[in-house]
Order: structure tokens, then C-alpha cells, then sequence
């Protein structure tokens, strides 16, 4: 990927990327209410940052907010914004992704089909970036 590339496909993806996030924590906030009851967004947040529960959606959160840095910073190298959208394109395809995300990530996928067309319109801007051949989030990946 070049730069041209990496960063069109960050503008592209930023917006579809939040919007994932938002419906993640707003399913995560959903459940955690159902079992613990009604909780502010300023006390879920504090669960989520500081709990061990939603560690695992701290690598989106962390890219998240990487890709917004690279995109805002005016002296953002080239190099630098390659290597986010790689970091997009890998957290959303089936060989490169955590384990630990996708053992988390891939079950509100098939519960949430608020999560699961957010994740369609991330996954439309990542296969076209993606190397042939690697399969997504959703997608059958062999297992």
C-alpha cells in the first residue's frame, strides 16, 4: 500500500470505524446494565478503560485513536500512516487478527446486528485494501 492509498483509506474507514466502536460499546454497556444494572457513560467508560472485561477491545480503541492522530498530525510521516491502515486492515482480517479480540469480537458479530452492519461497512472498506485472499470478520476462514 502506498501513501495515496493508506491515507484515502483512512479518511474512508474513520468514520465506519467509529461507528463500530460506538455500537460495540453500546451492546458491551447493554449487557452490563442486564447484569449489574443501570450504570452513567461516564462510570461505563471507567469500566471499560479500567477493567479487565473490555481489555480486549482496547487494541480497536488504541487504533482508533492512532488512525485520528495520523490523519491530524501534519507531520505524519508517509511510513506512519502506511503502517495504521495496515493495522486496520489487519485487525479486521482473519489471519492477522488477535485471538484475542476475535473471541470477543466475532460472537457480537453473529448477536447484534447493529455490530454486525457496522462491521459490513468497515469490512467493505478493508477487502478492498486487503491483500487477495485474506478473509474478514463474518467471512469463512478456514476453522
Amino acid at each position: 500500500m502506498n501513501d495515496q492509498a493508506a491515507t484515502t483509506f483512512l479518511n474512508d474507514v474513520r468514520h465506519p470505524l467509529l461507528a463500530l466502536h460506538r455500537s460495540v460499546l453500546g451492546e458491551l454497556r447493554a449487557r452490563h446494565e442486564a447484569e449489574f444494572g443501570p450504570v452513567s457513560p461516564g462510570e461505563f467508560l471507567q469500566i471499560v478503560i479500567n477493567g479487565t472485561a473490555y481489555r480486549w477491545l482496547s487494541p480497536l480503541s488504541t487504533l482508533i485513536a492512532a488512525l485520528d492522530d495520523v490523519l491530524d498530525d501534519k507531520e505524519a510521516t508517509a511510513a506512519g500512516r502506511i503502517e495504521i491502515a495496515s493495522a486496520v486492515v489487519a485487525m479486521f482480517t482473519a489471519k492477522t487478527r488477535s485471538a484475542e479480540f476475535a473471541q470477543q469480537y466475532l460472537p457480537l458479530l453473529q448477536d447484534s446486528p447493529e455490530i454486525a452492519l457496522a462491521n459490513g461497512r468497515v469490512a467493505q472498506l478493508v477487502r478492498a485494501a486487503a491483500p487477495a485472499g485474506d478473509k474478514l470478520p463474518g467471512e469463512a476462514d478456514g476453522r
